[in-house]
């Protein structure tokens, strides 16, 4: 392989990651609705910058920095987790049972 296509592929993946690094953040980013097996109907608010999500339960908000996941995602502050794949969500708030619950079409 000549040193000029390597430049180029290096040079075509930098703009490649660039356009993936360079994302702007939602101005009003929406909420979801999950409905709960519970009868629950919870919100969350994902946020770009900083990656957080914002856990909307009855009368409060909680915030949940975005954590590491090797599938699907998760949010957790510690004590308060929401995590996800798909359309379903688990919310685990401190040692009460897991809440299961599915987003709306």
């Amino acid at each position: 392989m000549s040193r000029a296509m390597v430049v180029g592929i290096h040079a075509c993946l930098a703009v490649m990651l660039a356009g993936c690094v360079a994302k702007p953040p939602l101005a009003r980013p929406e909420a979801v609705v999950f409905d709960c097996q519970n009868g629950e109907v919870l919100r969350v608010r994902f946020v770009a910058e900083p990656a957080s999500a914002v856990l909307m339960r009855a009368q409060s908000e909680i915030s949940l920095p975005q954590q590491p996941s090797g599938s699907g995602f998760i949010y957790s502050n510690g004590p308060n987790t929401i995590r996800g794949k798909g359309d379903a969500l688990t919310v685990e708030i401190g040692r009460m049972l897991p809440i299961q619950c599915q987003a709306r079409s």
